[in-house]
């Protein structure tokens, strides 16, 4: 226990030393995207991001900067290729216009990033970014060791689920109107019958309560969530 906290404390200080910036990287189809990081380039774990429909916003970054300042490397990748959105009817537009191949191969690249210094590295994507976060986690070559899904499920089959084989945080809102805590539940019982690590969290809001662009955020309802994915990453991902 003693060597957990001393980790987190020496973490914290070299991300003290850490700068954010806009960096230009590559796929493994040698595609380039670009991509915020944020936090000690030798930090011990490494954090992918995932963003929601609003693409590489702000509040993707602000998640980035204060996991940074934990002591944690991480990378936001642009899975817009540079497109802004600016309301909600062109998150819609912008998300169908995008090729789902290419939004796998950039959140690949931006783990391949990470794996290339840290030691232990972890996937985290809300809305969107979720649903091809479980893809990613799903697939037979995936080399993550944790996964935090923010307000939605995998949308394959049970045996596909089959492949994903790290810890998982699933954050849910109980208001969210699109996907009821019965799915959650249903969801729940697939992973324990196939003896998968899952956590759920739940919280009294709707979908998309985490960013402050969606009428639905809330603020004790992101903190909770805050606290509950900090919570998460020490104790899967910290050694002992």
């Amino acid at each position: 226990m003693l060597r957990k906290y001393l980790l987190m404390v020496i973490c914290c200080l070299c991300a003290s030393n850490s700068s954010a910036e806009m960096v230009t990287l590559k796929t493994a189809y040698g595609t380039q995207f670009n991509a915020y990081v944020a936090g000690p380039e030798d930090a011990d774990i490494g954090i992918a991001l995932a963003h929601d429909r609003w693409g590489l916003a702000q509040e993707a970054k602000n998640w980035a900067d204060r996991l940074g300042k934990q002591g944690y490397r991480v990378v936001v990748a642009d899975l817009y290729d540079g497109r802004r959105v600016r309301d909600e009817l062109m998150t819609s537009e912008v998300m169908g216009q995008t090729d789902p191949e290419w939004v796998l191969a950039d959140i690949n690249g931006a783990l391949d990033y990470l794996k290339k210094r840290q030691r232990k590295v972890a996937l985290m994507g809300w809305g969107y970014g979720a649903k091809f976060s479980y893809q990613v986690a799903a697939d037979e070559d995936a080399d993550i060791d944790a996964l935090i899904a923010f307000y939605a499920l995998p949308q394959s089959a049970a045996q596909d689920i089959a492949g994903i084989d790290v810890p998982i945080l699933g954050v849910f809102g109980r208001q969210d109107l699109n996907l009821s805590m019965d799915k959650v539940d249903e969801f729940q019982q697939v992973m324990l019958q196939l003896r998968k690590i899952l956590d759920v969290v739940s919280v009294n809001a709707a979908a998309g309560f985490v960013n402050p662009q969606n009428k639905t955020y809330q603020v004790a309802a992101s903190n909770e969530a805050w606290d509950a994915t900090q919570q998460f990453l020490k104790r899967h991902l910290i050694d002992e």
